[in-house]
């Protein structure tokens, strides 16, 4: 039997509640609608040799960066993901670890090449990790599990972000209003235009205006808003080479380095302006 779809004219739902209404139909109902995943232990231990052999302590605090989408339409400039990785990478020492995969490649060589042309830059070189090509679906689980931070594009990673409770800035192209992050710490980027819901996998007026209108400062905001609201009160320093207002900085941005964690914020709204 078919099931009618009240959309658009009934009004537009998350992809969640769409699939939830559609297994309804048929009784099956849930009183926790969050998504979930199982880290699989095989998988952390894999990840950690991984990581440990680019000299990487997956015990250490982390962010991860995913660059890439299938479709070109939902792509932030890999220059720009360089130049917000260096900035954090700066800010915090944190390691960015670079996902996707092998086809996704030259996206992480164009990442890398932006970040080092930064000449504020001094660790951000060595404190990025290409491992494009590297993770299996297992593995890139288990990374984002461990991580403090995902800086991805609306792409499948944010949707395994969100299982994890792994905070997330999501690079959102305006293509479809449905699924954005669901029930997880997160800041959703993007700049509204009349172009906005065209469900196409290549922007059809050529701008990408609703993803290049997002900048990299506005991007390293969001990403210190969610590390300041996982890892505490405490606060860094991280005034010298930043575009954003020190004292917007001072206020936002912990000292992360080298902490354990202690624990995620469990919902977007319960963070507030830091």
């Amino acid at each position: 039997d078919w099931v009618r779809d009240p959309e658009p004219q009934g009004g537009i739902r998350h992809e969640v509640e769409r699939q939830l209404a559609l297994v309804a139909t048929v009784g099956a109902t849930t009183a926790d609608d969050r998504l979930s995943v199982r880290v699989a232990p095989a998988a952390r231990e894999r990840l950690t040799a991984i990581l440990a052999a680019r000299g990487i302590d997956a015990q250490r605090p982390y962010v991860v960066m995913h660059p890439g989408a299938s479709a070109s339409s939902r792509r932030w400039p890999a220059e720009r993901f360089g130049e917000t990785a260096a900035a954090l990478s700066r800010l915090t020492d944190l390691p960015i670890l670079v996902t996707g995969s092998s086809g996704e490649a030259e996206l992480a060589a164009t990442l890398a090449r932006a970040a080092s042309r930064d000449e504020r830059s001094t660790s951000g070189r060595s404190s990025i990790h290409d491992l494009t090509g590297a993770l299996g679906l297992d593995e890139l689980i288990a990374a984002i599990d461990g991580a403090r931070l995902l800086i991805s594009n609306n792409s499948g990673p944010v949707h395994i972000a969100a299982a994890c409770q792994t905070p997330v800035v999501d690079l959102y192209a305006l293509t479809n209003p449905q699924h954005t992050p669901w029930h997880v710490a997160s800041r959703v980027l993007s700049k509204d235009v009349p172009c906005s819901n065209c469900q196409r996998s290549v922007c059809p007026e050529l701008h990408h205006a609703c993803l290049t209108g997002v900048t990299v400062d506005e991007t390293v905001e969001a990403a210190c808003e969610l590390l300041t609201a996982t890892v505490g009160d405490a606060v860094a320093d991280i005034r010298v080479g930043s575009a954003i207002e020190p004292a917007t900085l001072d206020a936002m941005l912990p000292a992360v380095v080298g902490r354990p964690p202690t624990g995620r914020a469990q919902a977007p709204e319960a963070i507030g302006s830091c």
